[in-house]
């Protein structure tokens, strides 16, 4: 591709035909003219630019102009004086110049000019605000990110509006690049935080970056970690969150989703209510989570186990009804458990993929329809179909997509070592799992942090403190970084980074 543009329009005509394949691209609209005495050529992805935009605020002007310049001159007379156009640059690398204009900007080209002038007329189909879909509130905003970026930054500076936010248009992708914004609040998050953001921003060697959990993936630190070390969201108030506790977030341009990082495990239990209800009410519920969380982790485990090996610690009335109900069914407890989670899982997975109202009553129909044929054909116990019924429940309550399938995962490994090695195995096999976490990072920071290794925090991590308690700006950076208004916290923390 060729360093700059050549002042011969002609020329340069001929290598923008050459590389945008305009012989059978024909999405892409051209148009010459003549401007300030000068043959011009007007390039734009046809849907992208707004057909009068271009006609009343780029030709028009361009076209009525009836001095006649050359080179610098006319350049400058274009963009400061006849486009109308806020949004206007100029550019003479012809690459950077391509990919703008795939992106939607209009490319004007002067003869006798080796620069080309790219301008924001960009006015395409998109869908506007809507209500989330997946953090649904009772109380608190009922807006969502939509998927062009511009809209998103947009939501972001209305509900934060401060000059220290600040928004770095970067892009991601070798062959098709993707733009993005890293935001972040300057004087609260780190600058290592940012520099070690960009440099894995710049460092995806990949094509094509076309949503966010791809760029998720690509940006995590131990891609066979057990937990997501990326977290996202659809609402813009928890975006906001993020931004005052010293995270960077990541808006990708078509993506209806944020990212955040670094992250900890306490963020996954954090749902939008929380900050909406009093702090008593928000701590019940984050309390009730976590309860939810070890049920779906270790019940299921824990009743294989008990049954097959440690039978003797049950009292006897329950062993005796465990052993009558399993009377009749025919295969063992560990081949039934598993196959009742594997089941339990089906039906979830078919009623996400079943649209609208249907999903959900499909998956409930589905599950007693066959929880009663189960139990009545004899090949699962009623005890059973309860515990996989009460671990389903404790599923859903993590607010956290990504958690859910983490502790599924999670669950199913537990369930094998209580089938093969009873509590010892069940014992090991989570000590394992908590020693796994325990060594995870993002970003560069613990997984664990602030409560390991411990750190000066709010006090908002699983238990929810009162509002005037909550004044630092930041979760797990310096404490210098993070202290900003009460003076005996001021002076705890320095003696804390002591």
């Amino acid at each position: 591709m060729q360093p700059v543009f050549f002042r011969d329009l002609e020329r340069n005509q001929r290598f923008l035909h050459q590389t945008l394949h305009l012989d059978e691209n024909t999405d892409i609209v051209k148009r010459a003219f003549t401007a300030m005495g000068l043959d011009g050529m007007l390039y734009y992805v046809d849907g992208f630019a707004s057909s009068a935009w271009v006609a009343d605020y780029i030709l028009r002007p361009l076209m009525h102009c009836r001095t006649e310049l050359k080179g610098e001159a006319a350049l400058e007379a274009a963009t400061r004086s006849l486009i109308a156009i806020p949004e206007t640059k100029v550019m003479d690398k012809p690459e950077d110049a391509i990919d703008a204009l795939m992106h939607g900007l209009c490319m004007v080209l002067l003869d006798t000019v080796d620069e080309a002038i790219l301008m924001d007329a960009r006015m395409y189909v998109k869908r506007s605000v809507s209500t989330p879909q997946t953090e649904t509130v009772v109380i608190g905003p009922h807006e969502a990110f939509t998927e062009p970026m511009r809209d998103n930054l947009t939501l972001l500076h209305r509900l934060l509006p401060t000059q220290e936010l600040i928004c770095h248009m970067d892009s991601v992708g070798t062959r098709v690049s993707t733009k993005l914004c890293i935001c972040y609040l300057k004087g609260i998050c780190p600058e290592e935080t940012v520099a070690e953001l960009t440099r894995r921003l710049h460092g995806c060697m990949i094509d094509d970056v076309l949503n966010a959990g791809l760029l998720a993936q690509l940006l995590e630190d131990d891609p066979f970690a057990p937990l997501p070390q990326v977290i996202t969201t659809e609402r813009p108030d928890r975006a906001v969150s993020f931004l005052l506790e010293g995270q960077c977030v990541i808006i990708l341009d078509g993506s209806p989703r944020c990212l955040a990082m670094p992250m900890n495990l306490y963020h996954l239990f954090h749902a939008p209510d929380d900050s909406y209800m009093r702090w008593q009410y928000g701590t019940f519920m984050r309390v009730i989570r976590a309860f939810g969380a070890g049920v779906a982790l270790l019940l299921p485990a824990l009743f294989v186990s008990v049954v097959t090996f440690h039978p003797i610690a049950l009292p006897m009335s329950l062993l005796t009804n465990i052993i009558q109900s399993r009377s009749v069914v025919s295969i063992s407890l560990f081949t039934e458990a598993m196959l009742m989670l594997t089941v339990f899982a089906l039906i979830n997975e078919a009623g996400t993929r079943i649209p609208g109202l249907l999903g959900s009553s499909f998956g409930l129909v589905s599950a007693l329809i066959l929880g009663t044929a189960a139990v009545d054909a004899g090949i699962v116990s009623p005890l059973l179909l309860i515990v996989v019924a009460l671990s389903g429940l404790g599923s859903y309550a993590l607010p956290d997509y990504s958690l859910s399938f983490a502790f599924r995962i999670g669950q199913m490994a537990l369930v094998i070592a209580g089938g093969l090695m009873g509590l010892s195995g069940v014992c090991l096999m989570l000590l394992f799992l908590v020693l796994r976490v325990a060594g995870m990072q993002s970003l560069g920071m613990p997984y664990l942090a602030p409560s390991s290794p411990r750190r000066v925090r709010n006090p908002d991590l699983l238990l929810r403190a009162p509002v005037y308690r909550q004044r630092l700006l930041g979760s797990t950076g310096d404490p210098a970084q993070m202290v900003r208004t009460h003076g005996r916290m001021r002076l705890w923390a320095r003696r804390r980074a002591k």
